[in-house]
């Protein structure tokens, strides 16, 4: 199995230390200026990086160097990523189809080898993400969004029994922006489906085949001491957002999300317009005073792939963060299910999941504490919709609006029926004791 990282301009392993002494030096500027200043920059570097790789069109052909997009992919290159460990392999020939755009850019390559390597058994489709464009890299370098999901192919993935797709090779400069992600192309390998709310059905199977692998990520690093350690990088669920409230107008274009979504809500919900961020922070904050596991953090339906066996995988880990489970269970569950559904499931579906998570490494949960977290934390992925929808015209559309709005008609009915908002203003004693 080719499983290899290359983090140009960034040492994963000094990134604890780095943290630590940051932490110690004097405050001479407010932490959100100091924020701004340093997205600024990052944004300059890359907008000279994409206007030089325009006038230079660059094909590398040895690892030193990442193409800057798809169609800069070379046999050399491939071949260096690819043919790792099998000596005399080449990669003869390579072919991209068509794909999709949005924080990255995902293409399928069609990839032909000499003898040795196809005799290797190595990919001949292959999956990959990249970022070719400014408002790519404007996303994902100041959040250290690649960097992150590189850190989980690579360190992370491997530990794990679960349904999702395997990295081959992964190579990300913080300098330039440019990224590229070689992974398994699951539709060609598993003859997966790629989740979609508005196409696909989600069963009850599917549904608890969705519940069995957040518990066994959140078992298996459910307090692990590695965040103190190889996964320093990965920040708390609040930490990411405050950051992200300071580099871009993330409440405002959630306001303007709200407006353009409001058909679909409840009634009542249409009502908590004003409501609606501050509950997120607030739930959010709990994540300061809990015990914390990996989360995925965007869970949504589209980021799962259906298996013919009716199973579920679980891919697009660039936004992963530590805190409370239930943060990543509400926000599956409300994504895939029908509203019927959700409601007729939910509660067998919260009992499965603490059975699973305990049997995975976890604590022993009670219903009832497993209840509130579900219902406290449902207003994570509500935001990340009603900003996807409220996006302006310099963003890149990263989903179509009957995605957008299909969600939220889910999501804000589930907030709405099990009073999400009320559960947020239960006892300052019971969040603290949130599992």
């Amino acid at each position: 199995m080719i499983r290899r990282i290359w983090l140009h301009n960034f040492d994963i392993d000094g990134i604890n230390n780095r943290v630590v002494a940051s932490s110690r030096k004097k405050n001479l500027m407010p932490e959100s200026l100091t924020q701004k200043i340093r997205v600024a920059g990052q944004l300059g570097r890359i907008g000279a990086h994409i206007i030089s790789e325009r006038l230079s069109r660059p094909k590398p052909t040895t690892l030193a160097e990442i193409p800057p997009s798809v169609d800069a992919l070379t046999p050399e290159w491939l071949t260096a990523a690819l043919c790792h460990g099998h000596p005399g392999a080449w990669v003869t020939a390579v072919s991209s189809g068509s794909g999709s755009d949005g924080s990255t850019s995902r293409r399928v390559l069609t990839i032909d080898y000499n003898d040795v390597g196809r005799q290797a058994g190595l990919p001949t489709s292959v999956f990959t993400k990249s970022t070719p464009k400014f408002t790519s890299r404007a996303i994902t370098v100041p959040s250290a969004a690649l960097t992150c999901e590189a850190l989980f192919y690579d360190r992370i993935r491997p530990t794990l029994d679960i349904e999702a797709p395997r990295g081959y090779y992964m190579t990300v400069d913080n300098r330039s922006g440019r990224s590229m992600f070689l992974m398994e192309d699951v539709a060609s390998a598993k003859n997966a489906t790629f989740g979609d709310p508005t196409k696909h059905y989600i069963d009850r199977t599917r549904a608890e085949a969705i519940v069995n692998t957040l518990a066994t990520v959140h078992g298996t690093l459910w307090e692990s001491p590695r965040f103190a350690g190889d996964l320093a990088i990965v920040k708390d669920a609040h930490r990411w957002q405050i950051d992200v409230n300071e580099t871009i107008a993330f409440p405002r274009r959630t306001l303007i999300g709200f407006d353009r979504a409001a058909s679909v809500f409840p009634a009542g919900f249409r009502r908590r317009r004003a409501e609606v961020f501050p509950a997120l922070m607030t739930s959010l904050a709990m994540h300061n005073s809990a015990p914390n596991t990996l989360l995925h953090s965007d869970v949504h339906s589209r980021n799962w792939y259906l298996t013919p066996n009716g199973g579920m995988g679980l891919y697009d880990w660039q936004l992963i963060s530590r805190g409370i489970w239930a943060l990543d269970v509400s926000y599956a569950l409300n994504s895939a299910l029908t509203v019927d559904d959700r409601r007729s499931w939910e509660r067998e579906l919260i009992e499965l999941y603490v059975d699973r998570l305990h049997a995975a490494g976890g604590p022993a949960l009670s219903f009832e504490e497993a209840w509130l977290a579900y219902r406290q934390q449902a207003f994570h992925g509500l935001v990340f919709w009603l900003y996807t929808i409220g996006a302006g015209r310099l963003q890149p559309a990263m989903q179509p609006d009957e995605v957008s709005l299909a969600n939220l008609e889910r999501m804000t009915t589930m907030i709405d029926d099990l009073d999400s908002f009320g559960a947020l203003q239960r006892s300052s004693a019971a969040s603290a004791r949130l599992p």
